[in-house]
């Protein structure tokens, strides 16, 4: 029992070893089933902690990267839309935009809330495609989500169009390694238990 239990530990600090992505369609409680523990910017308050007000551009130096997330686009820059709820928005006249998500620190599992449609891609460390996911539905509250076993470093929400929108974005950030030792560590002494005393 012993050398199964640091066989598992050990592989809790390696990391996976094999890359798996899921992908869900307007399947939230799927994607909470897959990702477990999330965070959640839903852009009711501005990063400062203010209210949220309707125009208030979301640029390099007032950002969300205090919750986990910084947000941009190729242009312009993002902004606060809507009468309460808020949402995230992008729009340019003349060409195609989309919001861009950084994570500060990688992310297992990546998702967002949106009116109508849109394109929801991960990307890794080295900007390699994780994975795309597509929903196309009217109206709001619509949800893509992707879950993979390869860290997440950066999303895209794109609807191929001149606009975008994202209602709310949710991420499960990779725990540190050091934090996964001491969980298998920790875990390891409750399973383990009392040591046994001589008869």
């Amino acid at each position: 029992m012993k050398r199964c239990l640091l066989f598992v530990i050990v592989l809790a600090c390696e990391g996976p070893a094999q890359a798996d992505t899921q992908t869900f369609e307007n399947d939230y409680d799927g994607f909470v089933g897959a990702a477990g523990l999330l965070s959640m910017i839903n852009f009711e308050t501005l990063p400062d902690g203010s209210p949220s007000m309707v125009g208030v551009e979301i640029t390099e130096d007032l950002n969300y990267d205090d919750q986990g997330v910084h947000f941009s686009a190729p242009f312009p820059y993002p902004f606060i839309a809507g009468n309460g709820p808020y949402g995230l928005d992008v729009f340019e006249n003349d060409q195609d935009t989309w919001i861009i998500a950084n994570l500060v620190t990688p992310a297992y599992a990546v998702g967002g809330f949106y009116p109508g449609s849109t394109t929801l891609c991960a990307y890794d460390g080295d900007q390699a495609l994780v994975g795309c996911v597509e929903y196309i539905e009217s109206g709001g509250g619509n949800f893509v989500g992707i879950v993979s076993d390869t860290p997440i470093h950066s999303a895209t929400f794109s609807s191929g169009g001149n606009s975008e929108t994202i209602e709310s974005f949710v991420f499960s950030p990779v725990p540190e390694p050091g934090t996964i030792c001491l969980i298998g560590a920790g875990l390891a002494m409750l399973l383990h238990g009392k040591p046994r005393r001589g008869r």
